[in-house]
């Protein structure tokens, strides 16, 4: 499917916002449309591994120009988008309606969300809790809306990462939130006449933040399902038995992800009482 009306959109966005042009923007501009077959190849997959996404209720939290939500309308999800930016929900529309998309959008404030207790199975949040000075609210809130055993994705960049993501830059990560401004703004990587809002914590502190909300973690850079050892080739099946080697590999990749990459939880509020069928849709 085309992305005619929305990349338009994109392009004119951005036209207004760097108006003597600017080195990023091509990346930009690429970055927007690529999110929905992104969210297909990363997001979908997470989610169904725990339950089926068809006719689930999906919230996409802070949802900007909506690609992650999409993703899930297109896999029969029924997807709401909520963003507090008029112009990103204009655009989230344009994308759906490319796309062919089944999309309810509103417009409101993540921290106090207009839903009421339990009314989603699934809610994203893809790198929003790092523009949102007083995030636990935000958690808090995500907790109040998805019924027992829904899952909460939530994606940020975080205070380790050698290489920030919204600008590409070494070392920005590490510096103080002025500093940061300051080294993006000289390196021409700022958007020219937006706040530099990215407000960035330690990875364990987030988790922190998680758990204290009542979520329980099923994958996080500390938490990964494991295959059990008779999985795999004989050579896999030998070296899963010596747990030294075992745990360097995991601690390894653990690194890996703290250092390179952004933080990935699949979290889920626990449920009252455990019954089968509480992981399913269909209620």
């Amino acid at each position: 499917m085309g992305y005619q009306r929305f990349e338009e959109g994109v392009r004119a966005w951005l036209g207004e916002a760097c108006r003597q042009g600017h080195p990023l923007a091509s990346y930009w501009v690429q970055d927007h449309l690529q999110r929905v077959d992104f969210a297909r190849r990363f997001h979908l997959p997470l989610a169904q591994e725990v339950l089926d996404s068809r006719a689930a209720r999906v919230l996409d939290l802070g949802c900007g120009t909506a690609g992650t939500g999409v993703a899930f309308a297109l896999a029969g999800a029924r997807t709401v988008g909520l963003d507090h930016s008029p112009r990103m929900l204009s655009l989230a529309s344009m994308r759906a309606a490319d796309e062919g998309a089944k999309l309810a959008l509103v417009e409101g404030d993540v921290r106090a969300l207009p839903f009421r207790p339990g009314a989603f199975d699934v809610c994203i949040c893809d790198q929003v809790i790092e523009h949102v000075r007083g995030y636990p609210r935000l958690v808090a809130e995500a907790y109040r809306i998805l019924r027992p055993g829904g899952l909460l994705l939530l994606s940020a960049p975080h205070r380790l990462a050698i290489r920030e993501g919204h600008t590409g830059l070494l070392f920005a990560s590490w510096l103080p939130h002025a500093w940061a401004e300051r080294y993006a703004t000289l390196r021409g990587r700022r958007m020219p006449g937006e706040p530099w809002d990215v407000w960035l914590e330690l990875p364990w502190t987030v988790r922190r933040r998680l758990r204290e909300a009542g979520f329980q973690e099923i994958r996080s850079p500390w938490k990964h399902p494991t295959r059990p050892p008779t999985e795999g080739g004989a050579a896999r099946r030998a070296l899963a038995r010596i747990r030294p080697l075992v745990r360097l590999v995991r601690w390894g990749f653990r690194w890996r992800q703290l250092l390179w990459s952004t933080l990935m939880f699949v979290l889920v509020k626990p449920s009252a009482v455990s019954r089968p069928g509480d992981a399913g849709i269909g209620e």
